[in-house]
């Protein structure tokens, strides 16, 4: 992790930018690769309400400034945040917390009624992931690159586990969680997690195009095709899983092994760096 400041003062962690009835969303905090603290996912949450509330909108890009899309969340908040340090101090409290700010945002962005395109590149890491599984559409860059380095470094039941299982089944999912394994984009597309990999210089040609394409349909029709895929989501069980492993991964924080590494990085800070930037 980078030890420069993360966003200058006066950078809001998240922006918004309307390119007509398309709304992009970007994560911002390109010196750390976007790791997500406490003040982006709210952010984001705040952009995700005004969203929801409007009708000319009809395609959402969700994006990330500089050379990653997003590198999970940012560890540094277990010993720069006091207010995150005390809700991670009893089950009850993390548990809301993560409900509200690591799950319900990754949530609302999969039950938008309208189509939603992913613009991925660099490191797209465990919480990362979730946002990128989450999207209707994923245009990639050859450097993307794709995994969650949490169950091995840090002991903890990733909750990453329905996002890889979803996308490249279960047993490619157990290699990438339990061996810590990456998928490149080349990988990722063989896969079907990602659409489309580009070139950098063609990356927000593409999107548009993409965005362009689904505007030729009508909001109405879009909707409820949409509608019918969540249907079959919830039928094949998929809501169940997460709420399961959602409390299986609340359990594994308090583990032995899990409290002992956690423990570790808030007495050494200096060393609890990382290219993920991810605090489970």
């Amino acid at each position: 992790m980078a030890s420069e400041a993360a966003t200058p003062a006066d950078e809001p962690p998240v922006l918004v930018e309307d390119r007509g009835p398309v709304r992009w969303i970007w994560l911002n905090r390109p010196r750390v690769h976007n790791a997500q603290n406490l003040d982006m996912l709210e952010a984001l949450c705040a952009a995700l309400d005004d969203l929801e509330r409007s009708e000319s909108v009809r395609v959402l890009v969700l994006g990330g400034k500089g050379k990653s899309f997003s590198a999970g969340h940012d560890l540094r908040q277990s010993a720069d945040n006091p207010r995150y340090r005390s809700n991670q101090s009893t089950a009850e409290r993390r548990w809301r917390q993560e409900w509200q700010m690591f799950v319900q945002p990754v949530e609302r962005v999969r039950r938008l009624p309208i189509p939603t395109i992913c613009r991925a590149q660099g490191h797209c890491l465990a919480a990362g992931m979730m946002f990128v599984e989450a999207c209707d559409f994923v245009v990639a860059t050859p450097d993307s690159v794709f995994g969650s380095p949490i169950l091995g470094p840090l002991e903890i039941n990733d909750a990453e586990v329905p996002t890889f299982v979803r996308n490249v089944g279960v047993r490619r999912a157990k290699s990438l969680l339990w061996l810590n394994e990456r998928l490149g984009a080349q990988e990722a597309l063989e896969a079907g997690l990602v659409n489309w990999v580009v070139e950098h210089d063609q990356l927000d040609k593409h999107v548009e195009a993409t965005a362009d394409r689904l505007l030729q349909v009508s909001r109405e029709t879009l909707e409820l095709s949409k509608l019918s895929f969540q249907f079959l989501a919830a039928r094949q069980g998929w809501d169940d899983f997460d709420r399961y492993h959602f409390m299986t991964h609340q359990l594994s924080h308090h583990t032995s092994p899990a409290q002992a590494l956690y423990d570790q990085r808030l007495n050494n800070p200096s060393g609890r760096g990382g290219s993920s930037g991810k605090d489970a």
